[in-house]
């Protein structure tokens, strides 16, 4: 009867620990708002970063699959692109000041904007001066904006200036990886690995994130 009893106890624990382990904690609207903000300004002090990925951008009938390998310091930018512009790969290279675009040919090329540079040196139309923001899950100034929160309090979708975005996936990066960023050991930070971009039907981009790189000193 004491054995029964035992055995019974320990079978209603583990149901009660097992129905514990499943409980998800839903955050209210104000909760999400307040963890949102905290996100932001954690986000908004990641100056310095270094991602590298695929991209598949789509403009009506023609499409480009390329490789991205893009470093961000501040406000200077050097971003690599290879895969749709034969041997070799485009670099752009700027700041809210001005862009330069390098081609295979090592020709030089200067436009006030990455956009403006981009298509008409490529023919590929993509919100790069956004997409430094977008990349982070990380919204940015601007009127008519529409924000989306996931159960976590991370930017789930945005639509701002005819741009559309969702942010499909997101990475958990420890603090090892990024000493500076984060300071306590063990602690975590989720960024995005997968964002997908559209305006209207023509324009469409799709990034995939591989790695994510970040100073250790």
């Amino acid at each position: 009867m004491y054995k029964n009893s035992i055995l019974c106890l320990g079978l209603c624990l583990g149901l009660l620990l097992s129905g514990c382990s499943s409980v998800v904690i839903n955050n209210s609207p104000d909760e999400l708002h307040s963890i949102w903000q905290q996100r932001q300004l954690q986000l908004t002090n990641l100056q310095d970063w270094h991602m590298k990925g695929r991209m598949v951008v789509v403009n009506g009938a023609e499409l480009w699959a390329m490789s991205v390998d893009w470093q961000q310091k501040g406000e200077q930018y050097v971003i690599f692109l290879s895969g749709p512009f034969g041997a070799g790969k485009v670099q752009l290279a700027g700041s809210i000041n001005g862009v330069l675009l390098k081609n295979s040919d090592e020709q030089i090329f200067y436009a006030d904007t990455p956009e403006e540079l981009l298509l008409d040196h490529t023919g590929i139309a993509m919100p790069l001066s956004y997409l430094r923001y977008w990349m982070l899950g990380l919204s940015h100034n601007g009127t008519n904006k529409k924000e989306m929160l996931d159960s976590l309090g991370r930017l789930e979708s945005l639509s701002i200036k005819n741009w559309d975005v969702a942010f499909k996936r997101y990475t958990q990066i420890e603090s090892a990886q990024a000493p500076k960023l984060f300071g306590a050991p063990g602690s975590t930070f989720d960024l995005p690995d997968k964002i997908f971009i559209h305006q209207g039907d023509d324009i469409k981009v799709r990034v995939v994130v591989s790695e994510w790189l970040f100073e250790k000193t």
